[in-house]
């Protein structure tokens, strides 16, 4: 197996996708430059941005060496992929170019996987906790803290605070494959899963990430990203199905379905929540009452909604 208990932590190295982030990608990058623990090296992968982005990393005059790459754009798991395949260091250390370290987070991870390692763990990936912050103001803390075995965890949730946050061993993701570049939605947590069926998952419990979410977000655009999200449940349940209980394989279908129905309840796309309850209906009768038929609800209003609508 790989992932040696015996190895020390090594080299690091930050993989950025960035795509149209001219607004936000100096601060990303300060927060690489204030790090206690500098960054062996950061690659920027710019997804075929429109806007100044690639210019400015270009001419960021950084205290680490610093490497712009670029393609056309095929979405966060492609450039996330091509900047893994360009790295040579120990670790992988992934970052958004809308989000923010805390000054210490590289130091803290390392020293937890130094002491985990010594310990005999075999451990693939170490995250923090996340803050996020909206555009309208609302902060949302991620504090789900993970110790060991979480294989389990993923087929109900995506139990890591964020990929910002994940420091990963490099020589697991590459065996792996990387992210699948099929999915622009939840290929990070297909990927988590896949670390997760043999080696440990940590968490250092503080914060130590910002992230920034706007109206840009994928989450802010459950139309464009559905389709992602059904492919997900898919392959998820190709690689997984047989091992999981009916029960389970109800569980997870209907959990993800019920994602994008809260999301686009919230936008009042209510022809989208009929769509998407419908389809959880198909697949199970328990979508009646899945979380104390709080999906129900939502649909039954939108149907009211829509027939309030019609000539």
């Amino acid at each position: 197996m790989l992932n040696d208990a015996s190895q020390s932590p090594g080299s690091v190295c930050v993989v950025i996708p960035m795509y149209n982030a001219a607004a936000t990608i100096q601060k990303t990058l300060e927060s690489l430059s204030h790090q206690t623990r500098l960054p062996d090296n950061v690659i920027v992968i710019d997804d075929g941005s429109s806007d100044p982005g690639p210019q400015i990393v270009q001419n960021y005059a950084a205290p680490f060496p610093l490497t712009l790459l670029q393609q056309a754009n095929e979405g966060p798991a492609s450039a996330r992929n091509k900047g893994i395949l360009r790295a040579e260091e120990t670790f992988i250390a992934f970052l958004d170019a809308d989000d923010q370290w805390h000054p210490q987070k590289l130091e803290k991870q390392l020293a937890l996987y130094a002491e985990l390692s010594r310990l005999g763990h075999p451990v693939g990936l170490i995250d923090c906790y996340q803050l996020s912050e909206f555009s309208d103001g609302t902060r949302q803390l991620e504090d789900r803290r993970k110790g060991g075995k979480h294989f389990d965890d993923f087929i109900h949730a995506n139990v890591v605070n964020g990929t910002s946050g994940v420091l990963v061993v490099r020589e697991i993701i590459v065996a792996l494959g990387g992210f699948d570049p099929s999915i622009h939605f939840a290929e990070d947590r297909l990927l988590w899963t896949r670390i997760a069926e043999h080696w440990e998952i940590h968490t250092v419990p503080q914060v130590l990430l910002k992230r920034g979410v706007d109206r840009g977000n994928i989450t802010a655009q459950p139309l464009k990203y559905y389709p992602h999200k059904v492919k997900f449940i898919e392959l998820y349940l190709a690689r997984y199905g047989a091992v999981l209980t009916r029960q389970q394989r109800i569980h997870f279908v209907l959990a993800n379905h019920v994602e994008f129905l809260n999301a686009f309840s919230r936008l009042g796309a209510h022809a989208q929540v009929i769509m998407v309850f419908r389809r959880m209906l198909e697949h199970s009768w328990q979508a009646l009452i899945f979380l104390n038929g709080k999906p129900t609800l939502r649909y039954l209003y939108a149907r009211l909604k829509t027939l309030r609508k019609a000539p």
